[in-house]
């Protein structure tokens, strides 16, 4: 899973609530999580603002980690 649906599962955050936090259509949000498209880095910036989560770390919610979050490196 995309450490991004981990983050916004483990908010308790749906996709169309992080959608219109970060001013993205929520199916978007559902392509991006399911590897169907990758964001652009407008996008990436606008989702970790919407996740509180530091922009110049953005690129990590983009990346692949285990059901309990941790890296599945």
């Amino acid at each position: 899973m995309l450490r991004l649906k981990y983050e916004r599962l483990k908010r308790n955050i749906s996709q169309q609530k992080l959608g219109a936090l970060a001013g993205i259509h929520p199916s978007i949000i559902s392509h991006i999580e399911n590897g169907k498209i990758y964001p652009f880095p407008g996008w990436r910036e606008r989702i970790a603002k919407a996740l509180n989560w530091p922009i110049e770390q953005a690129d990590e919610l983009f990346t692949e980690v285990a059901e309990d979050g941790e890296s599945s490196l």
